[in-house]
């Protein structure tokens, strides 16, 4: 197989753990700072199917189960827990990037042995800090209590 063939194939495989573990990361906050239900949809646009953890937590996969995931839950009444939240996703991905990147950089004879899944490991990460880095470059405007005004675009002030 050809290398560069072989390395797009890793980063799309790559894509759906990366993002599953970044809204598993905002889940666990949701979890820990709201009370009622959250929903961690893997992809854009209408779940296909779902899967229950537990009494509040639910899974399902979306038709473009690649691009997007996003993690649902209550408003909360406090900016603070709601930063938390928006922040436990890259955060999350930053532990998997340096767990990943640190296997595989000291994988003895990984590159002789296994070069494709030390290739995967490498790969994971990098998509994983990507993932993570796009997040709070979104995130740095965002302030929580906000929403967009449909017709203008500016944020303002959240119904109570």
């Amino acid at each position: 197989m050809d290398g560069t063939l072989r390395i797009l194939l890793v980063i799309v495989a790559a894509t759906l753990p990366a993002a599953l573990i970044h809204e598993l990361g905002r889940a666990a906050a949701a979890l820990l700072l709201t009370k009622g239900r959250v929903i961690v949809l893997l992809g854009s646009g209408r779940p296909l199917a779902s899967v229950r953890i537990g009494r509040r937590l639910l899974l399902a996969p979306t038709a473009r189960l690649l691009l997007d995931g996003e993690c649902l839950h209550e408003p909360t009444t406090s900016p603070r827990r709601a930063t938390v939240i928006l922040l436990a996703g890259p955060l999350a991905g930053d532990v998997v990037f340096l767990a990943a990147a640190a296997l595989a950089a000291t994988w003895q004879g990984g590159v002789l042995q296994h070069p494709t899944l030390q290739l995967a490991l490498f790969t994971f990460a990098l998509v994983a800090l990507t993932r993570a880095s796009a997040d709070l470059i979104r995130a740095h405007g965002h302030r929580p209590g906000l929403v967009a005004a449909p017709a203008a675009g500016k944020p303002v002030p959240a119904a109570r």
